[in-house]
């Protein structure tokens, strides 16, 4: 009996070792599936498409089809949301917006570096729907475990300029040489049009450095951002500059939390 019992003493051993090469291997095939349909668009030799509009049908269909996937992964155990309150945050979100219900957002940065989505007591708990923009691969994925049904996820980031572009995005040191990708770049405008979204509540954007640059590719004339949530890790200046934007497009600093700095759209 001795053999057999130290066999069963070894096989529960390597039980969690094996649990977790399968998950890694799940990752590493989800990450390929991603970055092969990003292939399957003719946009992959370029890195800047200059004669591409926001507004292009064939980009929005592209869009559409290839890149914007339901906010669920349907091979794990979801992660429960176990929040019983709304954040402070959100509490101000909702106060400013009439405690709304069934409303939209976009959110980019969601789960990034280990945070939760600020999205995410509004989706589970109000009904909200929206879109959830997560440029890292692994953040990616943690993403979709959180079971965002109502939403719609890209893999990608905001565009910095008026037009789609690729880049290389690099992971963080550990994962440096596995992980880098080329991933897509798309105006905020071009993944609204596609959502058949030209009104949006509430808007959360942390894109660690572009913020201002994908604020001016926003045609404010053809759309309705009723707040904006810009999350800044700059000096002041650059706060400055943000906040004389928006001014000019006719939104109000309401509220700082932390890094977060509250808009909202002043309405005749």
């Amino acid at each position: 009996m001795k053999p057999y019992r130290s066999r069963q003493f070894a096989l529960k051993k390597l039980r969690p070792i094996t649990a977790f090469f399968m998950g890694f291997a799940t990752v590493i095939l989800l990450i390929y599936m991603d970055n092969k349909a990003l292939r399957q668009v003719n946009m992959t030799q370029d890195y800047e498409l200059l004669g591409v509009s926001q507004d292009d049908p064939e980009l929005i269909s592209a869009i559409k089809q290839y890149f914007l996937k339901p906010g669920v992964e349907p091979h794990h155990k979801p992660i429960e949301y176990t929040a019983e309150s709304p954040s402070e945050h959100i509490e101000y979100l909702l106060k400013i917006l009439n405690n709304k219900m069934n409303g939209n957002f976009v959110e980019a940065g969601a789960y990034g570096d280990g945070k939760t989505s600020e999205t995410e007591w509004l989706e589970k708990k109000l009904s909200w729907k929206g879109l959830l923009v997560q440029t890292d691969p692994m953040n990616f994925f943690n993403l979709k475990r959180h079971n965002r049904a109502k939403s719609q996820v890209l893999h990608g980031c905001l565009s910095p300029v008026p037009y789609p572009k690729e880049v290389t995005y690099h992971q963080e040191e550990r994962f440096r040489n596995l992980f880098n990708t080329r991933i897509k770049c798309f105006p905020l405008y071009s993944l609204l049009l596609a959502m058949n979204m030209t009104k949006v509540d509430y808007l959360s954007l942390e894109t660690r450095g572009t913020e201002l640059q994908v604020l001016e590719t926003i045609p404010f004339e053809r759309l309705r951002i009723d707040v904006i949530d810009v999350h800044l890790l700059v000096n002041d200046g650059e706060k400055n500059i943000i906040k004389e934007f928006l001014a000019t497009k006719n939104y109000t600093l309401m509220q700082v939390f932390n890094t977060s700095n509250i808009y909202k759209l002043n309405v005749v």
